[in-house]
């Protein structure tokens, strides 16, 4: 009996193996640490963008104890659906995970099932679209700070889909910004300085300026945001912030565009359409440096994209095709990688967007497969912190439009997490 025992398990567990092995790699692609970032985890998962619900509002806050909800949607290229949950995790103010259980930041649920999805429509490139809006009855925070959206896959935390940021905010102080040229001669042709002042009101806080920090973050860029920023002093409720040399953003250029959402017809700034092995082709004209290029405004939307299907029947994201779009950026070769970027790319520097040099036409040339939509884009260089820089590709002007966010936090003495007590959005347009 021991034998046979044993003789059935080793048989079981061969055959466990085998059906494990034979199941796709992407499967297991997943299982990678959680980053607290704008990240896709699996290579079929598609423009996963998030707004404030029923608007193309990026800026992913709302107010705490509110009925606000913000949405997420994504593209899984498979042509049917997958099992899918979501849930929040709360973070510090620099994005990591704060110390707080999910009881003590959530209520109601700790998950929740992914259940709004439809099938792509009249596309060549088959897919399925996924809708969150968030937070429900079902599962909402109770604090305000820093979250992540996660999902995953089969109730396993660990087989992450994508994680996305979005705050939630208890409004007590009140921001002043004022955006201007940058106050040190050195850099003002292309900076921007944001100066801004706190009024913390009514509200109590014992140490303001080693517990009451501030965010700055430029066209909803992460990747070169101000973190940690502490006032420069105190009058009596009124935290200071006009610095001169901490608060400085370069000013890029306007950004370049290009319009597929429709894909019968010639539209801004692509040269041809075609249908090639079932796959829609867009290309574009041949961009030039800005590098020594004079500032000349134009009307952009800050580095966002629109995605809408203007061809046919059905319209807005299950209608939208996916087409590969050639890109091609004729320049003298650079001792840099060059990148596209944009929101296009979620603001990081990813490989599939990394440029290729030909050396006989003398450009950079990509080839990206894209949902139809109206884009904006740069190219960009990392530099030597890995970050998307626009001095040898773009330019940098002080007169550039752009949008700026800040946001403001206070530790919590009780509970000693980061509470986002105040956020605000401004332009350059109204200095």
């Amino acid at each position: 009996m021991k034998i046979h025992s044993t003789s059935k398990f080793i048989k079981q567990a061969c055959f466990t193996c085998l059906l494990l092995l034979q199941l796709p790699l992407t499967m297991y692609a997943a299982y990678l640490p959680l980053a607290c970032t704008n990240s896709t985890y699996e290579t079929n998962i598609k423009t996963a963008l998030m707004t404030q619900s029923g608007s193309y509002e990026r800026f992913p806050a709302i107010d705490l104890n509110s009925n606000q909800q913000l949405n997420l949607q994504f593209d899984d290229m498979m042509p049917e659906s997958d099992n899918y949950q979501f849930t929040f995790i709360h973070c510090s103010s620099d994005w990591k995970i704060s110390n707080l259980k999910p009881n003590e930041y959530l209520t109601g649920a700790m998950f929740e099932n992914i259940t709004n999805y439809t099938f792509s429509s009249t596309t060549f490139q088959v897919y399925t679209h996924y809708g969150i809006n968030f937070p429900s009855a079902e599962m909402k925070p109770k604090l305000s700070g820093n979250y992540i959206l996660k999902v995953y896959r089969n109730f396993d935390e660990g087989d992450l889909i994508l994680t996305h940021r979005f705050m939630v905010v208890d409004d007590k102080f009140v921001l002043t910004p004022s955006i201007k040229v940058a106050t040190n001669p050195s850099v003002r042709f292309t900076s921007q300085e944001l100066d801004f002042s706190v009024n913390m009101g009514d509200n109590v806080v014992p140490n303001p300026m080693t517990d009451v920090k501030a965010t700055l973050m430029q066209n909803l860029r992460w990747d070169n945001a101000i973190f940690d920023l502490k006032p420069r002093f105190i009058n009596g409720k009124i935290l200071d912030y006009n610095y001169e040399s901490g608060n400085l953003f370069l000013g890029g250029n306007e950004f370049r565009y290009f319009d597929i959402r429709n894909l019968r017809f010639l539209s801004f700034n692509v040269r041809r359409k075609y249908d090639e092995n079932n796959i829609k082709n867009a290309v574009l004209y041949s961009d030039a440096s800005k590098m020594s290029s004079p500032y000349l405004q134009t009307i952009d939307f800050n580095g966002k994209i629109v995605v809408d299907n203007r061809d046919g029947v059905v319209k807005g994201e299950i209608g939208a095709d996916y087409a590969a779009v050639h890109f091609t950026y004729v320049s003298d070769k650079l001792n840099k990688d060059v990148y596209v970027f944009g929101e296009l790319s979620d603001w990081q520097l990813k490989e599939e967007f990394k440029m290729e040099w030909n050396e006989k036409a003398m450009q950079y040339e990509k080839v990206v497969m894209l949902k139809q939509a109206y884009y904006n884009y740069y190219y960009a260089t990392p530099d030597e912190k890995g970050q998307a820089d626009l001095k040898y590709t773009e330019n940098n002007f002080s007169n550039t439009e752009n949008d700026y966010y800040i946001m403001v936090y206070n530790k919590n003495p009780f509970m000693q997490y980061d509470e986002l007590l105040s956020t605000i959005h401004c332009n350059t347009m109204a200095r």
